[in-house]
């Protein structure tokens, strides 16, 4: 499914970190492949209208 808001994007990052550790060959890793995938498309359509995470330390 793809992201389409932050607020999407941000359940989306809370899914993936929660199947950090699942196993490559299982349907948690699938569904974080696909997760990562969607995450990654999100960024590059969207990169320039993102606010940033943190602060940049100068």
């Amino acid at each position: 499914m793809p992201i389409a808001s932050e607020q999407d994007l941000e359940r989306a990052m809370d899914e993936f970190q929660r199947l950090t550790d699942a196993p490559e060959d299982s349907e948690q890793g699938e569904r974080r492949r696909v997760l990562d995938a969607d995450i990654k498309a999100y960024y590059a359509q969207h990169s320039d209208e993102l606010r940033p995470g943190k602060p940049r330390h100068e």
